[in-house]
């Protein structure tokens, strides 16, 4: 897979899981810019994220990762091609 295909396949999976468009997915988006990004959603995206990737966050990155930005950061960190 491309980069770009990792990319687009990591902006569907938020997407779908926060049911907005993918041009939402920007990694400065977060629970504050977004209002689909309820806790539950948030706690939905991190085992959708984890089953996809196949990786586990700590309890400590799930409760710091509040932006797209910082989920990539944290996947890319686990070895996930983001």
């Amino acid at each position: 897979m491309t980069t770009s295909e990792n990319t687009t396949q990591f902006a569907e999976i938020v997407a779908d899981v926060l049911e907005v468009g993918t041009e939402a997915v920007t990694d400065t988006a977060g629970p504050e810019t977004l209002a689909a990004w309820t806790s539950l959603r948030h706690l939905e995206l991190i085992v959708t994220l984890q089953e996809a990737y196949g990786v586990a966050f700590t309890y400590q990155e799930v409760r710091d990762t509040m932006s797209i930005g910082h989920l990539r950061s944290a996947l890319r960190a686990k070895g996930a091609p983001v």
